[in-house]
């Protein structure tokens, strides 16, 4: 998973026990990110500054238990991965190649959702009242609180991810704010075939309920499936896949005039794909990466098309979408991210400079911004048997100052 270290292996020698828990930082740097669309202000922020404490809870109790896992005199020697569950030999090899970290995370994916979601509002909110578009930016601010709890299965050879998600997001204040919150659960069979290699399928539930702000309100209930396939293909490079199809219904309340409220009910699917090219490259391998740090080399890609059912409002006008029944969204993107490899007790810095561009927007006709540049920092840290919490900050800047959104991550993993 990042990498853990599981109960049989604790009991071995303390300097088996620290090489098996050695560790590049996987975690997300906008990991699991969910779509912002609109809760009411004040709510919104009391659920941020929830988030918030919650975070900072954690981050003392992970210290503590990076501490004790301190205590027991690290090493630096162990046993090699030929010696460990399948499983486990395969989660250390993949996150050393990067691999699981992009597992995991899912920046890119929530920075998709929250723009689709937001640029329906904007083009709606443009027609409706008239403003020039000159009028209009969008941006963000969210707060993400991922758990991932993994389940070691008997034959060692694959786990269950159970995973659990809160976004809270603060839209600025510009013309169309939105602020709200999502939820989110994945249920997931991970399969490792060898250590190069993972694949992963299951479930998934969310449900977002949030506020435009002044003017109504937004819910989405969805269920869908997931895949994955990770696949380390040559010495430095690997390729981590993932599909997603959401089957859901969005409830669109929107005031109309004095005690007059517009309501539109829509089936609102979407089928997203995503994959990134990631290369390691280590002090060895190139001597301008400092010893004791990994450089990884990200080329990604991802498409999204939505599909709108039409449907009639409360005032019998039949519609789909702002753009009609389907929507086509894509990004591609180059990242070089820098990593530092520590034994558990220690942080482990990391740092993210990339470019990302859109190569197709079909909701880009108020706000057009298909440029930015994405920078982010964290620090993540193991302890007991293998437990990690990561805190990030990542955003995206657009390069015509039209749009940018950013996040602060707490992620917490825990290994049973």
């Amino acid at each position: 998973m990042e990498a853990f270290c599981p109960p049989h292996v604790r009991q071995a020698p303390v300097a088996a026990y620290n090489e098996t828990c050695r560790h590049t930082d996987l975690g997300a740097a906008g990991a699991f990110r969910q779509p912002d669309l609109p809760i009411r202000e004040g709510i919104m922020k009391r659920h941020c500054w929830v988030a918030v404490a919650a975070a900072g809870f954690l981050t003392p109790w992970v210290w503590t238990g990076g501490a004790l896992a301190a205590d027991s005199a690290i090493a630096d020697t162990g046993p090699p991965d030929q010696y460990l569950p399948p499983a486990i030999a395969a989660e250390n090899n993949l996150g050393r190649a990067g691999l699981l970290r992009s597992y995991f995370e899912s920046d890119q994916f929530g920075s998709v959702q929250w723009r689709i979601g937001q640029e329906r509002n904007t083009v709606s909110d443009a027609a409706a009242s008239g403003r020039p578009k000159s009028d209009y930016k969008d941006g963000t601010t969210d707060t993400i609180v991922p758990t991932n709890f993994l389940f070691m299965l008997p034959d060692q050879e694959s786990m269950i991810r159970l995973g659990l998600r809160g976004t809270f997001s603060n839209g600025a204040n510009y013309p169309v704010e939105l602020d709200g919150g999502t939820g989110r659960l994945d249920l997931q069979y991970l399969r490792f075939l060898n250590p190069q290699t993972m694949i992963a399928i299951g479930g998934l539930y969310e449900y977002t309920d949030l506020d435009i702000e002044g003017s109504g309100s937004v819910k989405r209930s969805a269920g869908g499936i997931r895949g994955d396939v990770l696949s380390e293909f040559s010495t430095h490079w690997g390729i981590a896949a993932r599909a997603e199809y959401s089957r859901g219904q969005t409830d669109l309340s929107i005031a109309a005039g004095p005690g007059v409220t517009m309501r539109h009910k829509q089936g609102d699917d979407h089928l997203y794909t995503q994959a990134e090219l990631i290369g390691q490259y280590r002090h060895d391998d190139i001597a301008l990466v400092p010893e004791g740090w990994v450089f990884h080399p990200v080329l990604g890609i991802q498409f999204q098309r939505s599909f709108l059912e039409a449907t009639a409002n409360n005032f019998g006008v039949v519609s789909s979408g702002v753009a009609g029944p389907r929507e086509d969204y894509g990004t591609a993107w180059a990242h070089l991210r820098l990593e530092q490899e520590t034994a558990p007790g220690h942080w482990s810095p990391n740092v993210l400079v990339g470019f990302e561009r859109e190569y197709v927007n079909d909701l880009d006709s108020v706000v057009y911004e298909p440029n930015y540049a994405v920078f982010g920092v964290g620090a993540s840290i193991m302890f007991g048997k293998g437990q990690r919490f990561e805190i990030s900050y990542t955003r995206h800047e657009g390069l015509r100052d039209e749009r940018w959104n950013q996040a602060l991550v707490g992620t917490l993993t825990m290994n049973f």
